[in-house]
């Protein structure tokens, strides 16, 4: 039982807490709908830095090495992220 915070006092004051668990996969799958109901992870030199929750069911974890992602999840889709420029951009909207 909280009680109410006086407006005066709240004003000004906003917390907002956004997931971006999977943001650099979330990105690729705007740029690129096709890729939105595939496993899907974002590499970056030997490692899957993320992935989609597609990928995610099928055993794939962040940092996991390419090798032992595709041997997880054949059918994943890696797409390379080594260019930061599109992910900065996303965030710089989604801030």
């Amino acid at each position: 039982h909280s009680k109410p915070v006086p407006a005066r006092n709240a004003a000004g004051r906003v917390i907002v807490h956004v997931d971006l668990d999977c943001f650099y996969a979330q990105v690729e799958m705007v740029r690129n709908p096709e890729l939105r109901d595939k496993p899907l992870g974002v590499q970056q030199k030997s490692l899957v830095v993320t992935s989609n929750y597609e990928a995610r069911k099928l055993g794939v974890k962040k940092l996991m090495s390419v090798k032992d992602a595709k041997e997880k999840c054949p059918q994943l889709v890696l797409v390379n992220g080594e260019d930061l420029t599109p992910y900065r951009e996303m965030s710089y909207k989604v801030t």
